[in-house]
């Protein structure tokens, strides 16, 4: 799979990092400033989101960001698994979004036309 789009996403100003963890909280894919400490923080953020609310409604909410006052995490599904991206807390909002619903579809479009419908 081409993994370009994880790193267009990296990318956008504010941006530290993005992972794809899937639903069992393994990461498939990453970019940017995913230290050591970050991405086993993800898989967790990924999997007691998915063990107290349900997939069904994460895939209902399309986006969900949790802030502090350092950190964003925006999580997103995107099919095949959670779309985490850690942002500084003046990152492009907007850009990250639109960017995030873009990749949804692609990795939509790849997933049907390679695998059958999901």
């Amino acid at each position: 799979m081409n993994l370009q789009w994880i790193d267009s996403l990296a990318d956008i100003f504010g941006v530290t990092a993005v992972l794809l963890v899937d639903h069992d909280g393994i990461v498939i894919a990453q970019a940017g400033d995913v230290s050591g400490t970050m991405a086993p923080h993800s898989t967790l953020l990924v999997q007691k989101l998915i063990k107290n609310i349900g997939l069904e409604t994460v895939n209902r909410w399309k986006w969900t960001q949790c802030e502090t006052s350092d950190v964003v995490y925006g999580i997103a599904n995107v099919n095949i698994g959670i779309l985490v991206i850690v942002m500084k807390a003046d990152a492009n909002l907007g850009m990250v979004r639109l960017q995030a619903r873009a990749i949804k579809e692609d990795l939509k479009k790849i997933f049907t036309e390679n695998f059958g419908e999901q």
